[in-house]
């Protein structure tokens, strides 16, 4: 079997064409150096392949700008293997967002930055998610000896819960949730830009991390209610310590609630006010840099 390049999008990773003409994106070491389009490249020489999911080449190289060849082939691994493993289908963006988060956790990792999470404990609701992202951070710890902490299978399994997807399922239920995914979506970014936070290229990861906790709520809202995980005492420090943010998230909780019925319960205002706080602190920490 060859490969016939398409575009090479760094010194180890292509995008081609198979035998068949469908198109795909090829990893190895210094498997594209000195490649050019049109060159057949053996099969032999390809360490991996996997299809181009959601991502444009354009995509593909951002990422591939800031995150180091192995890391991605084994991240991208890791969800391939996990979706046969235990028959869980996710949508595409999970490649991008979660590789992208995990990489810089590894990085605070590597520094000694370690950041405390607020997620509430999902193995208990949730063990499906939760064991697969167990079995994604041995990965990472097997093959890159990277060992995150246990409290970043919170995060991963969150990744997994809002990116499943029933490959059988396309009615009018999902179509639904697809409209409330983009009619709230809009009004968080419409009231935080009234406030002046934009997403730019410095925040782009605390933006993304608040899109995906979006994107857990709004996969709960044809569930039954979440029970309450959150102390009464932890939602009051969190009024009072970010009395700014919390405003900010009582606008969009009644632009929700007025226009699609909706409401967030104590817990989602608490942990979209960190996200967002997370955001004002960069904005802060820029204009200082700014005025020096």
């Amino acid at each position: 079997m060859t490969f016939r390049l398409v575009q090479v999008l760094n010194n180890n990773v292509g995008l081609a064409c198979k035998e068949d003409d469908s198109q795909v994106v090829i990893m190895g070491k210094g498997l594209t150096f000195q490649k050019k389009k049109g060159d057949i490249i053996k099969a032999s020489a390809v360490q991996k392949v996997f299809k181009l999911h959601e991502e444009s080449p354009s995509d593909l190289t951002s990422l591939l700008a800031t995150i180091p060849f192995d890391f991605l082939t084994v991240s991208y691994s890791l969800i391939d293997e996990a979706q046969e493993k235990y028959d869980y289908s996710v949508e595409p963006y999970i490649y991008a967002s979660l590789t992208t988060h995990l990489y810089e956790s590894a990085k605070r990792l590597a520094d000694g930055r370690l950041v405390e999470t607020y997620l509430p404990d999902l193995e208990k609701d949730y063990p499906l998610p939760y064991e697969i992202a167990g079995y994604v951070l041995d990965g990472f710890a097997t093959r890159l000896n990277i060992k995150f902490p246990k409290q970043e299978q919170k995060s991963v399994a969150l990744h997994f819960l809002n990116a499943r997807t029933d490959i059988h399922t396309q009615n009018q239920a999902q179509r639904r949730k697809v409209d409330k995914n983009k009619q709230i979506l809009a009004i968080v970014e419409n009231e935080l830009n009234n406030h002046q936070i934009y997403r730019n290229r410095d925040n782009a990861n605390d933006y993304e991390r608040l899109l995906v906790h979006l994107k857990y709520f709004i996969n709960r809202i044809n569930q039954k209610p979440a029970p309450q995980v959150l102390s009464a005492a932890i939602f009051q420090e969190v009024v009072k310590d970010y009395p700014r943010t919390f405003a900010i998230v009582q606008k969009i909780n009644d632009q929700i609630k007025q226009k699609m019925g909706l409401e967030f319960t104590n817990d989602e205002q608490v942990y979209l006010t960190i996200h967002i706080q997370r955001l004002i602190r960069k904005e802060e920490t820029n204009d200082k840099h700014n005025e020096k």
